[in-house]
């Protein structure tokens, strides 16, 4: 089941990277085009140049974590502290939810099996919790919310 999410993930990551990437081809054009005559204060170029480096810098890293995704070696983590690639149910609150940690893609929610996985890193707060922990341990990940690992692969 986690080839399966793996490669959904991929697929979303790979899609959003598409999108980056004709949004920076569109500012580049921005940016290079002559600015309207008689406008001295006209910035709109300068404004496309900003724009067209910060796509390009987040399709450079969307780039290396897709390569990442596509080297990580799918493990079971049954009976073993939880890591990247470890794919965790949990309960919190009376609601169970299940996480796949990654280091890139967090937020993410795929559906698998008949189940909403969401993509979480060990930066953020839950995965904290979770990183190093076991099945059938507790998490805590702010004051008042308790969890439990109820399943970890």
């Amino acid at each position: 089941m986690k080839e399966a999410v793996l490669e959904q993930i991929m697929m979303a990551l790979e899609d959003e990277l598409n999108r980056l990437q004709r949004a920076n081809e569109h500012s580049t054009a921005g940016a290079n085009s002559a600015p309207a005559p008689g406008s001295q204060r006209d910035t709109t170029g300068l404004e496309a140049s900003y724009l067209a480096s910060g796509y390009a810098a987040q399709c450079n890293l969307l780039t290396k974590q897709i390569e990442e995704l596509k080297t990580l070696e799918v493990e079971d983590f049954t009976g073993q502290e939880i890591d990247i690639g470890a794919l965790v149910d949990v309960e919190m609150e009376d609601e169970q939810d299940c996480y796949l940690l990654l280091h890139c893609g967090g937020g993410r929610a795929v559906k698998a099996d008949g189940k909403k996985i969401t993509v979480i890193t060990p930066d953020s707060p839950v995965g904290k919790a979770l990183m190093g922990n076991v099945e059938a341990g507790s998490f805590s990940f702010r004051p008042g919310v308790e969890g439990i690992i109820l399943g970890v692969c």
